[in-house]
């Protein structure tokens, strides 16, 4: 008999050896280092990391004002810090199942034996009063408890990434909004004095129509290009209004409280960022999300092997301690106490397939964890290649755009040099300025649009996470 717990003992020790759960990330076919094309020769110089807090290295006061205030008072933020709490207490909740459990008991019975059975007095009725304390402990052998802790400690560090993803997707709607912001006003100033010119120009027209120097389609087209730039303005109005109601939401204030420090701000471009020409691919390995679909792929495995350990049965010790007595009055005399000692081993043997469903339910979650990740991955480097693309694209267009810029603006010298020089009509001259000012309405856009291809890279790569 006690070669054969011996053997049963041995058993057990060695399945639970065996439940070891393997857990590393899948390789994937992807490029060693991201590289911008335009900066390619100075990318093979160095590589370069973003500082922590990126939004500081615009130089930029109130930006940095604003993300800092969304960091403390962003709801999305502050239900992801909710889910690291539930997480943590989901931790210690099923630890706890590792230590023994210590508990009381106290009971009233009152009872009246068969007058047929076995024993001291048949037919009598009596109380009797127990007073206890009890532990119970569960030899972990097979690893089930174990591998519910395990499971729930990774999914508390995924939801502490998780966390970080809010923070980063917060971060950079709040960088966006304001990058948006700082090109609305700027365009309502350009397009309001675009409305002036047209406005002139249509001026001019009516009273050349009057003169018989013009016909009326002329005229038509003057009035209905400054019907248009009027729409286009109150279109710009409405949206810095949507912009600044955006912010206010994003960092937690009033919109009259946003309104109120939009209008006492000059609101002006920060720098651009100089963004690394070279990051190796590992980089990527920080991204929150990404960080967040590994740890859940880790729990996913360890919650195979719970649902695996269901197989095999559960040893429970139990023991008990205290006072029994059928007299109230000598429960806590010496010869009332009592104690027991036992053990107790429950295994399963037809269930209809109960098991084997938790077990393929854990390992499709599983595989589901796993494509989550693989995708994560390959997502995050699309994501990389697209933000490199449309800086790359803009940089180009800005350019090009800077460059038509100085020509305008050469031949609006030109023009009003030439009107007063008495060579040509004021209407030349507004002309050359409306266009002008079409191309700077152009350029902000432009320039909005880079900036917030700047924060899309910056997310890409993790930011400072």
């Amino acid at each position: 008999m006690r070669k054969l717990l011996i053997l049963f003992a041995s058993s057990f020790i060695l399945f639970g050896c065996s439940q070891g759960v393997k857990l590393e990330a899948p390789e994937l076919d992807l490029p060693k280092e991201i590289a911008s094309k335009s900066l390619k020769g100075e990318a093979e110089k160095k590589k370069e990391l973003l500082p922590e807090k990126f939004w500081e290295a615009y130089n930029d006061p109130i930006l940095n004002e604003l993300v800092e205030k969304a960091l403390r008072q962003n709801e999305d933020i502050l239900i992801a810090e909710a889910r690291i709490e539930q997480a943590l207490a989901m931790v210690r909740y099923v630890g706890a199942d590792r230590f023994p459990y210590l508990g009381y008991g106290a009971s009233v019975t009152r009872q009246r034996t068969s007058e047929e059975t076995i024993g001291p007095k048949p037919g009598s009725t009596y109380t009797t009063y127990q007073l206890n304390l009890n532990v119970q402990y569960e030899l972990d052998l097979f690893g089930r408890i174990s591998s519910q802790e395990k499971a729930s400690l990774y999914r508390y560090l995924s939801t502490l990434h998780g966390r970080d993803a809010v923070k980063l997707s917060v971060i950079s709607l709040v960088m966006n909004a304001y990058f948006d912001l700082l090109a609305k006003e700027r365009m309502v100033e350009v397009a309001e004095r675009q409305l002036q010119t047209l406005k002139e120009i249509y001026n001019l027209r009516e009273k050349e129509f009057e003169l018989g120097l013009a016909n009326i389609q002329v005229v038509l087209q003057a009035r209905s290009e400054v019907e248009a730039v009027e729409q286009t303005l109150k279109s710009l109005k409405q949206e810095r209004e949507l912009l600044r109601n955006l912010l206010a939401l994003l960092v937690g204030e009033s919109p009259a409280k946003m309104f109120e420090r939009c209008a006492k701000t000059s609101l002006t471009y920060p720098q651009a960022l100089r963004l690394p020409p070279l990051l190796p691919s590992e980089v990527l390995e920080r991204r929150p999300d990404i960080q967040a679909a590994l740890e859940e792929l880790k729990a996913s495995a360890y919650d195979v092997a719970s649902a695996k350990a269901e197989y095999f049965p559960r040893i429970t010790l139990t023991s008990a301690l205290g006072y029994q007595s059928i007299e109230l009055a000598n429960l806590f005399k010496g010869g009332a106490t009592f104690w027991n000692i036992a053990g107790l081993i429950t295994g399963p043997i037809l269930d209809f397939g109960k098991r084997e469903s938790k077990v393929k339910l854990a390992q499709a979650k599983q595989r589901e964890a796993l494509l989550n990740y693989v995708k994560t991955v390959r997502t995050a480097f699309k994501e990389v290649q697209d933000s490199l693309v449309q800086l790359e694209m803009l940089e180009e267009r800005i350019k090009d755009l800077e460059q038509r810029l100085k020509t305008l603006e050469e031949l609006y010298q030109v023009s009003e040099l030439r009107y007063k020089e008495g060579l040509s009509r004021y209407l030349e001259v507004l002309d050359s300025e409306r266009a002008l000012l079409s191309a700077k309405l152009d350029l902000e856009r432009l320039k909005a649009d880079y900036y917030k291809s700047q924060v899309y890279f910056i997310k890409a790569i993790g930011g400072g996470f």
